[in-house]
């Protein structure tokens, strides 16, 4: 695997990251203190919707293959 490629892996998962935490704080904002498994459920569906959607958008990295 090439430096390129371990750059862009880096960066997609710091978006995914960054994605949840921000998600989490909108909910905690709009809803209020929330439980912690709907925390949790709500992480597991981002991080595996960002897959898809990142496809959809056409920017997933290359040395995900």
């Amino acid at each position: 695997m090439e430096k390129n490629q371990l750059v862009e892996l880096a960066l997609y998962y710091i978006a995914m990251l960054l994605l949840v935490f921000f998600i989490l704080e909108l909910s905690q904002a709009v809803v209020g203190d929330i439980a912690i498994w709907l925390e949790f459920g709500i992480i597991l569906v981002v991080v595996f919707a960002y897959r898809y959607i990142a496809v959809w958008l056409g920017i997933d990295p290359s040395g995900r293959e």
